[in-house]
């Protein structure tokens, strides 16, 4: 064990147990690590402690998290220590992410090795429904009447969902899909079949869901000389959360570490809560079978809990059956201590509530909350959190009221009530209105979630009737738009689409009001992603005679409908996760990671569901045999679940109940006193003080924020701050087909294959470019205009075939870290050789006469160069810009000086540009050229509020 003198002296609070996790050097390690025991603080410290000791560089360190924003507060919390104890290298080289963005990164860099294209498509979970319903007769084939499908769902949305679990569960375990096929058992025979159907189609169509993203990764690995230089580049892996991956996930981490051995794990087998999502305690509960000389770190003291607290969810937790009788039990043994070091002040720290039914038991917890804010033991209500196993309106809905009968206000983004905001149901009820989906344009309401649909839509169209009838400006629009899309004749299309009346919609009240609000104009915001994925899924560029029904069918009763029935979340802002003036009311899960210094804790007089249908029918195909019994899964997932809620508090745990608790709750629940028959006046001396959460650094990008912004604030606010989605991709489709058959080649070189590099090899790419850009939304071009592609491709490549042998990288992330944000971009091209570094930027267009461009061009690769000589140890020799319109090398390539003194000046320009936007200024002062306004989707906008003159 060593630790490096300079975290011991910037962090001398280290706990012993920690202190044996960050001297960890090489070798196996796993920290079983209990709730507020400090695991991220020891994670990153020993990550801090391995760069220190010169054990490893940044680039060679791996470091894996359950969620995207885990990994930015790790990031952040690095660069924090970094600072604290001297270190002052590039820490930008860090591969830090969750499993799936891990195999992302990979994927990108090295995806010419694999079956998909460039640009290739990750589908989440809703985009995965989308492509099997837009796939479904390929995939999961026809039935005749009164059949099933693969003989065991009888809709095709219970198909679709039910074979996507089975899908994913196929890919997690890495099920060979030929051996269900050949089993004789029918729905297995039906399910292999239909399972390599969907991995067909996912390549044809250039896409991957979360589970193929990490088998693509792991079939990279097995490539033996490509698989020996990503394990030989990672020095050490470091995974939080370990309890919560799953069996691919395993593989993968076991895969990466064969060579160095290194692999540190940290988590708790008992917050192990992602069962339905694939994951499995038995890869932490295993480890040590695994790797019998590993050292074994417990972090069993809490930082976070009151002792009362603490001494009951360990008690409770330990009163349950983990024995084994064929092997090691199933958690490890361990005993959760308080904090020896802390004050415990004697109140009620534990008690419950319980009404005779589940009214009185809201109206209760709402008089509690009251209690504790009227007498400032809480000093704002967002200190309160009350978790559920669903906070579906049904669950949540009697204690919001109760709340709302007392003046307070909650907040609860995930009860799915997104369609019932006066926003959402006066854009559904428009575009119902303008496609004729009503009365008999409704289609075939027999089956109940389409009627339950059309009923909604029915409702939304009366309350637009009745609000804004004709002559109002918002009726006269809808009429505009109707009659254009009713009046169109065979072979006629309207050079419109489904998100462009949308946008058009907005500039009309009561939208444009509704926009001046922000959490409705983010609601709005999120109804143009939908629309847009509905555009690209199911294909349907622009409305025309032909296809104006099947639209109106396909977004209503389909799209719409899956929505509806599944229910949408509200937004919820990642810097202001817990805004103030509101109770939180979560989920148990959505909990995880988090704490507060009140935590009421319901649910406990209802059994949650656990599903196993999937695993026994498919655990025979698995490659190890069964863990825990299948008789006792419902009961272990059931005490995790509630550990981690209880686990939750700092100050206050509150149990809750309109019913008798289940039985397994009696060794928490018993004997405990019951609001309102508690210490009130011990409570009312204590002061429950939130610890002030650190907020995450924001990421600005060169292209994607400070260019947008320079453009244009208006368009910046809304497509980068509120997060509208463009109606029309405003990407071109040549620049991106010679840009990435560009990078497609410079990879192929990197590869060593610049010997087998000559004209139809860079054909064959170009041509696997552009189907693959077909596939996207994005308009192609036309022939001319792809041939013209070509030859700038073919021409850049003949001209610079010798200066190929000097590429070092391509497409090089880079960032630097200023006092109040990050600034990141990417490099196109890396040159060296002979000692010098230069960096190349393409421009798929003719060098340009205005200096104003190349000035701007010249501040970014100023920066960009400023960041490499920082990573590299050299300054960039030349900066160069590589105009790929021109036909002749001398008049393509610009050379721009590495003058430091921009850097500075860049930086103050860039410094300039951010404060502006975090201090939310979008007004546009001059408008930008009249172009970018014609091709804007906010044009209606601005011009209704006279901010640029009407276009014709």
């Amino acid at each position: 064990m060593k630790i490096h003198p300079a975290l011991l002296k910037a962090f001398p609070d280290i706990s012993p147990e920690q202190r044996k996790v960050i001297g960890h050097i090489q070798g196996p390690l796993l920290v079983i690590a209990g709730p507020g025991s400090g695991k991220t603080y020891s994670l990153v410290l020993r990550a801090m402690n391995l760069l220190l000791l010169g054990e490893a560089q940044p680039s060679q360190l791996l470091l894996c998290t359950f969620t995207e924003k885990a990994a930015f507060q790790m990031r952040d919390r690095l660069a924090a220590a970094a600072r604290q104890v001297g270190y002052d290298q590039d820490l930008s080289q860090l591969l830090i992410g969750t499993i799936h963005g891990i195999c992302n990164q990979f994927l990108a860099r090295y995806r010419h090795q694999t079956d998909l294209a460039h640009g290739y498509e990750t589908l989440d979970d809703l985009t995965q429904l989308l492509f099997l319903y837009d796939r479904f007769e390929e995939i999961l084939g026809e039935i005749e009447e009164g059949e099933h499908y693969l003989g065991r769902w009888a809709t095709r949305w219970t198909a679709i969902e039910g074979a996507r679990d089975y899908f994913n569960k196929i890919t997690e375990e890495m099920v060979d899909a030929r051996l269900l096929s050949n089993s004789g058992e029918p729905f297995l025979h039906a399910l292999g079949q239909a399972y390599h159907s969907y991995g067909s189609a996912l390549i044809e169509a250039n896409c991957v869901d979360f589970a193929h993203l990490q088998r693509h990764f792991y079939d990279l690995l097995q490539k033996k000389a490509l698989g020996d230089k990503i394990r030989g580049a990672i020095r050490h892996v470091l995974v939080d959360e370990y309890q919560d991956t799953n069996y691919i996930q395993e593989q993968l981490l076991l895969d990466l570490t064969r060579d160095s051995g290194n692999l540190c794990v940290v988590g708790d087998e008992d917050q192990s809560l992602y069962r339905f999502r694939g994951a499995t305690v038995r890869n932490i509960l295993e480890f040590p079978k695994r790797f019998p000389e590993c050292r074994l770190v417990r972090l069993t003291t809490t930082f976070r809990s009151h002792r009362r607290i603490v001494e009951a969810y360990d008690a409770w937790m330990a009163s349950a059956d983990w024995t084994n009788p064929e092997g090691p039990a199933f958690r490890f043994p361990k005993k959760i201590v308080p904090d020896p070091d802390a004050r415990q002040a004697r109140y009620p720290a534990l008690f419950c509530i319980w009404g005779k039914d589940k009214a009185e038991e809201a109206r209760r917890f709402a008089d509690m909350v009251v209690f504790l804010k009227k007498n400032q033991i809480v000093e704002d209500v967002s200190s309160i959190a009350l978790l559920l196993h669903s906070v579906r309106g049904e669950h949540s809905g009697p204690y919001v009221e109760a709340l709302q009968a007392k003046g307070i206000a909650a907040f609860c983004p995930r009860a799915r009530a997104y369609f019932e905001a006066e926003e959402v149901r006066a854009m559904v009820g428009a575009l119902a209105l303008i496609l004729a989906y009503f009365e008999d344009g409704q289609g075939d309401l027999e089956s109940r979630s389409v009627r339950e649909l059309a009923e909604y839509v029915n409702e939304c169209i009366q309350d637009l009737a009745r609000d804004y009838p004709s002559p109002h400006p918002l009726a006269l629009c809808i009429q505009e738009h109707k009659r254009a899309v009713d009046s169109l004749q065979k072979d006629q299309a309207l050079d419109q689409r489904l998100a462009d009346l949308f946008y058009d919609l907005l500039a009309a009240e009561p939208f444009a009001g509704y926009l001046r609000e922000e959490n409705r104009a983010r609601r709005l915001a999120i109804l143009s992603t939908l629309l847009n994925v509905f555009q690209s899924y199911y294909r349907f560029t622009v409305i025309t005679h032909a296809n104006r029904v099947a639209l109106r069918l396909r977004f209503f009763n389909s799209f719409l409908r899956l929505l509806y029935e599944g229910g949408i979340n509200d937004y919820e802002d990642p810097e202001q996760p817990f805004p103030p003036g509101y109770v939180q009311i979560m989920t148990i899960h959505q909990a995880k990671g988090m704490e507060f210094p009140v935590v009421v804790v319901g649910s406990l007089d209802k059994n949650p569901a656990t599903g196993k249908q999937v695993d026994r029918e498919l655990s025979p195909f698995y490659h190890r045999a069964p863990f825990e019994p299948e008789s006792r899964i419902t009961g272990f997932d059931r005490m995790r679940l509630h550990y981690v809620a209880f686990s939750r508090p700092q100050h206050l745990l509150v149990l809750t109940a309109g019913e008798q608790p289940k039985d397994r709750f009696a060794p928490i629940w018993d004997d405990l006193d019951q609001w309102p028959h508690v210490d009130k006046e011990a409570l009312c001396r204590q002061r429950f003080v939130a610890r002030p959460r650190t907020p995450l650094k924001k990421r600005y990008s060169f292209t994607g924020d400070l260019r947008v912004y320079d453009t244009c604030p208006r368009q910046y606010e809304f497509f980068r701050y509120l997060d509208f989605t463009p109606s029309r991709s405003a990407v071109i489709f040549f620049g991106l087909l010679v840009h990435q058959t560009i990078e497609d080649v410079h990879r192929l070189v990197l590869d060593g294959g610049l010997r087998r590099l000559n004209d139809e090899r860079v054909i064959d790419i170009f041509e696997r470019t552009f189907r693959a850009l077909m596939l996207s939304d994005v308009r192609p071009p036309g022939r001319e205009a792809r041939d013209a592609a070509l030859r700038q491709v073919l021409n850049y490549v003949r001209q610079n075939r010798d200066e190929m042998r000097r590429i070092i990288d391509t497409e090089v992330d880079v960032s630097l870290e200023k006092e109040a944000y990050i600034l990141s971009g990417k490099v196109d091209l890396l040159l060296g050789g002979d000692g010098k570094l230069e960096l190349l930027d393409f421009k798929t267009q003719s060098r340009p006469t205005d200096g104003r461009l190349l000035d701007a061009y010249e501040r970014q690769l100023c920066t960009y160069g400023h960041i490499l000589e920082h990573r590299y140890g050299k300054r960039p020799e030349r900066l160069l810009v590589y105009w790929t319109a021109e036909e002749r090398k001398q008049e393509a390539l610009t050379v721009l000086p590495y003058r430091p003194e921009r850097v500075d000046e860049a930086g103050a320009h860039f410094d300039r540009v951010v404060g502006l936007i975090q201090r939310h200024e979008f007004g546009v002062r001059v408008p930008p050229e009249r172009k970018i306004c014609k091709e804007c989707d906010l044009r209606r906008i601005c011009s209704t509020e006279r901010i640029i003159e009407e276009f014709d």
